[in-house]
């Protein structure tokens, strides 16, 4: 092996960076195919086709611009399986919850009773819509929707109401005819005699007789029962059954249907005489 001293070795030269390069000039425009030349990190963008149509700075910012108008920065999320209490809160909330259920603040419908609609189910509802997530928007329109359809209901089954004791009446007036005055009156004496000098207990249980035409027909007949065994002054304005009646128990005579004309006449004309006042109770 030669002795012969070796040079030394040349120093190891440092890599110089390149230039950087200038991807966009002084009037915006941008370099050909700057996308491209995206670093580390963006290398998404190098084979990104559409970004070969923007070719000045000027023209990426409207592009960016019409995209903040189209599609807002704050857009809500989409919900997932994968999403907390707290993911659903922050949901909620975006979409207009309320910070408490009282927040509702759901109104019964005018006419719809304390009775009708509870408190506790209303509170009941606000937990629920609360816990659901819905809007103070959605809850007006449920509110809205559930108060038309109770007072529907309401006013049709009051007007049911009416219709039947407009019937009872009705019928009232038909069964009693010319006496229909005479009944009412010893109703209002029953009533009399059951509350024992009571005004104030005799008015009440009056006014309210007189809105139920089964409760008049009821006091009527209690009076009726009351004053069986009495000596009392009794109206002799008969019912159309109380004609009935008469006519029934005449043509239940013997002498209706013997043979003598002399005999019978009389009873036939008695029944035409009630049939007549029966016709013209019913008429008037």
């Amino acid at each position: 092996m030669s002795n012969e001293t070796m040079p030394p070795a040349a120093p190891e030269q440092a890599s110089i960076p390149a230039a950087p390069v200038n991807l966009i000039n002084d009037k915006g425009d941008m370099a050909e195919n700057w996308h491209t030349r995206a670093p580390e990190g963006y290398e998404d963008l190098r084979d990104d086709k559409t970004l070969s149509t923007i070719k000045n700075i000027w023209d990426f910012g409207k592009s960016h611009v019409h995209m903040r108008k189209q599609v807002p920065v704050d857009k809500m999320p989409r919900p997932n399986e994968k999403w907390g209490d707290d993911d659903w809160n922050e949901f909620y909330k975006a979409a207009g919850r309320p910070e408490t259920p009282g927040d509702y603040n759901i109104q019964r419908a005018e006419g719809i009773t304390e009775e009708e609609m509870p408190q506790e189910v209303i509170d009941g509802y606000q937990d629920l819509f609360h816990r659901i997530g819905l809007s103070d928007k959605q809850v007006k329109a449920i509110e809205t929707h559930n108060n038309e359809l109770s007072v529907k209901r309401k006013t049709a089954q009051l007007q049911a109401e009416e219709d039947f004791n407009t019937s009872l009446w009705d019928k009232l007036h038909d069964e009693w005819g010319r006496a229909y005055d005479q009944k009412v009156f010893r109703g209002t004496k029953a009533i009399e005699r059951g509350t024992e000098g009571d005004e104030g207990l005799y008015q009440r249980v009056l006014d309210k007789v007189n809105k139920d035409a089964d409760l008049i027909k009821y006091v009527a007949n209690m009076e009726d029962k009351f004053s069986e065994h009495e000596p009392i002054e009794r109206s002799t304005i008969p019912t159309p059954k109380d004609l009935q009646a008469q006519i029934n128990e005449i043509m239940a005579d013997p002498r209706y249907t013997n043979r003598d004309k002399s005999v019978r006449q009389p009873l036939i004309d008695r029944v035409m005489r009630l049939r007549e006042q029966m016709i013209k109770d019913k008429a008037g």
